[in-house]
């Protein structure tokens, strides 16, 4: 018997891995494009992880927009973007695997809208919007920062409410938009499932939780004892474990350090290791598992950390060459925000991004 207790660390690291089923002529395609999320994922951990602080964020959410972006793009510009997200060199290569992955992962549990929004008196090249809406599944819309940057800033909020189900209802804050922003690429993101083996309300209980090593509070804690993936892995210094949800194409995945204060040294470890390898070789064990019943949020700006990971060109007006999109344009905020809740029955996820242009 197996055990795994999620008080015993500082923070806690989930992820929803998506499992797709595709054609064998897919496989290849979706693999170097999961290989390369990953890689940039890590990336970006590394980049905003804080001494005892939760994170939460949505790399895939962050690549889509910046992915979008990296369509208009040319030059340095373009060759940033693709390094920071690990895109093949072929532009065609980077819009057919988006096409594909954006279709399998529509799913009922599962929705992921992505929109343009464009201030009516730009002209954007027709390339990139057919482009956008043809791999990325976008939409366009219309609006008046110029004359009305508050209404804009209203309808935005009111879009991705309605996408991630009300659990996003303020990504923009007041004056993020102004009469100088031209166009704000937005993706919004939910995910409501329940657990296969759902926790019993009943054995839940108060549990130590663990801030620092020396420092610790009191939260609910789930239990439950069961089969499950599992695996203790040597080199990476930690227990890994899949809980799946009941509609078989996604699971969570806990990674808990061997040492209470290991989670810094685990996650520079996982960036030498190929995850994805990692998660194949689990295999079903009896567990015990304790985990915390939660709910959290949190907004970020990424426009530092996607500068110190090499995307700098896009964010300076002077540099930046989004000449596919349409004249003049530079990017001058990258936010996110991110709301997740756990609980006996199953896990809920929203998560909403923008990327801004303006003159």
């Amino acid at each position: 018997m197996a055990a795994l207790t999620l008080g015993a660390m500082p923070v806690i690291g989930v992820l929803l891995i998506f499992t797709i089923s595709v054609t064998a002529n897919d496989v290849k395609e979706l693999e170097a494009l999961t290989e390369g999320s990953n890689k940039f994922a890590i990336d970006l951990y590394h980049t905003l992880k804080k001494p005892n602080e939760n994170l939460i964020v949505s790399p895939i959410s962050v690549q889509i927009v910046l992915a979008l972006a990296y369509t208009g793009a040319g030059g340095n510009t373009a060759t940033e973007i693709a390094k920071v997200l690990h895109l093949p060199d072929n532009l065609q290569d980077v819009l057919e695997e988006h096409k594909l992955l954006l279709e399998q992962l529509q799913n009922p549990v599962l929705n992921l809208a992505t929109k343009i929004f464009i201030e009516k008196t730009l002209n954007v090249k027709p390339e990139f919007q057919e482009g956008a809406s043809k791999y990325f599944q976008s939409g366009a819309g219309l609006l008046s920062f110029k004359a009305d940057p508050e209404g804009s800033r209203k309808e935005i909020n009111q879009w991705v409410e309605q996408k991630t189900n009300k659990k996003i209802t303020e990504l923009l804050a007041e004056g993020v938009v102004d009469s100088s922003t031209r166009m704000l690429l937005t993706n919004a993101i939910h995910f409501k499932a329940n657990w296969e083996s759902k926790f019993n309300t009943k054995l839940t209980k108060d549990g130590d939780f663990y801030i620092t090593p020396d420092n610790k509070v009191t939260v609910k804690m789930m239990f439950q004892s069961a089969r499950f993936p599992f695996k203790h892995h040597p080199e990476l210094k930690a227990k890994i474990l899949e809980l799946p949800y009941e509609n078989g194409e996604f699971k969570m995945v806990i990674i808990l350090p061997d040492e209470i204060d290991g989670l810094t040294e685990v996650g520079n470890r996982l960036s030498t290791l190929n995850l994805a390898e990692i998660l194949l070789s689990l295999y079903y064990v009896a567990v015990d598992v304790k985990l915390p019943k939660f709910k959290l949020e949190k907004a970020m700006e990424l426009k530092d950390p996607l500068k110190q990971l090499g995307i700098k060109d896009l964010f300076d007006q002077s540099a930046a060459d989004l000449s596919g999109i349409a004249d003049g344009l530079f990017v001058s905020a990258v936010l996110q925000k991110a709301f997740i809740e756990i609980n006996e029955q199953g896990t809920a996820v929203a998560v909403a991004a923008a990327s801004g242009k303006m003159f």
